[in-house]
């Protein structure tokens, strides 16, 4: 039987539309992973559909989209050469090709979002650094790659969820914590249906979603609660909706946010 096929996508906007961008998206194609990457104010999102399907009407027409005829081998491939790794607060995310030690993070370029390089990525791992991890439960919200529920096994927790409502992204961060042998209980999930008690939450999603499901956030967390994926322009949208953040980093025109809650 032949190589399934598919067709690759991409699209390339300015930083301050891609909130908007990612909405649409996730709108349109829900069941779809994304490859995000970061350059000079711009940002290129890529993504692919199988060779017999067709992109949305609504969203051809709302964004310049490009098509790129790669199959899924060859688009694999050349993800190899483009991922050479990167250093993030207190660890090293590499790719399983390059040289490492067990304490680095290996994540294998996949069909989802997040290799590590992105800024909301990269700040959310600034703030989890500084939590005490050690025995902690964790639920990490829009896992895409499963970076964020990795580094946290990776530091102690003893119980790491991780959901995304991309069935390719589940696929891609099981891979990963194979390849970092770690347990981690990754499943398909809507973070509208969030439930149980984590003592830390990381949720790396769209403003618009963080400010939906405030909270449900707020409930299933016991002591800490990371937000990420947040323009910089939307700084005061989430203070004003969750209050004063404990503590608030800035890189390359996003935000996170870290609140610490009555219990912490």
């Amino acid at each position: 039987m032949p190589e399934k096929r598919f067709k690759r996508f991409a699209i390339e906007v300015r930083d301050d539309e891609l909130e908007n961008l990612i909405g649409s998206l996730y709108e349109e194609l829900p069941g779809v992973g994304y490859i995000l990457n970061n350059v000079n104010g711009s940002t290129k999102v890529e993504f692919y559909l199988p060779e017999e399907d067709h992109l949305p009407q609504d969203l051809a027409s709302m964004w310049k989209i490009e098509q790129v005829g790669y199959d899924d081998a060859e688009w694999l491939n050349d993800l190899r050469g483009k991922f050479k790794g990167v250093s993030v607060a207190d660890i090293r995310i590499l790719p399983p090709w390059q040289e490492h030690s067990e304490e680095d993070l290996l994540i294998y370029p996949g069909m989802a979002f997040g290799t590590g390089e992105h800024a909301s990525t990269q700040l959310a791992l600034y703030l989890l650094a500084l939590l005490p991890m050690s025995g902690k439960s964790f639920l990490d919200v829009g896992t895409g790659s499963g970076i964020l529920a990795i580094y946290a096994k990776k530091k102690g927790c003893s119980n790491v969820v991780g959901i995304d409502i991309d069935a390719i992204s589940i696929e891609n961060a099981e891979e990963n914590a194979k390849l970092n042998n770690v347990d981690v209980d990754f499943s398909i999930g809507d973070a509208y249906n969030l439930t149980g008690k984590y003592d830390i939450t990381c949720a790396n999603l769209v403003t618009d979603l963080l400010l939906n499901i405030k909270d449900t956030l707020l409930n299933v967390t016991k002591s800490f609660l990371v937000l990420s994926g947040i323009p910089i322009e939307d700084f005061y949208k989430i203070e004003n909706s969750y209050g004063v953040p404990y503590l608030a980093v800035i890189g390359e025109e996003w935000v996170s946010f870290l609140y610490k809650l009555d219990n912490a």
